[in-house]
């Protein structure tokens, strides 16, 4: 798992801002799960409406194993570095 992080790392490291944005408006016809069907979202609305709820979804679930297990894991370590504009 961690090298596959890392490789994940180094691959985006290689994208410049400009490549980035570029996918802005851009349309994306994904193929989700095994359905033969492809989806048509925008990058910004792959982003917001499947992408980021399904991280989120396998972020809790595995938060959720680990408290089940006893790992003595709490909020914080789940969102971990809050962005406030004072420290807390």
């Amino acid at each position: 798992m961690r090298k596959r992080i890392s490789d994940t790392e180094a691959a985006l490291a290689d994208f410049t801002p400009d490549e980035v944005n570029a996918w802005s408006g851009k349309k994306l016809d994904i193929r989700i799960h095994v359905d033969p069907q492809t989806t048509s979202f925008t990058a910004e609305t792959y982003l917001l409406s499947f992408l980021m709820p399904n991280f989120y979804f396998h972020a809790v679930t595995a938060y959720d194993i680990l408290r089940t297990q006893g790992v003595p894991v709490g909020k914080k370590d789940f969102e971990g570095q809050l962005r406030a504009l004072s420290p807390l």
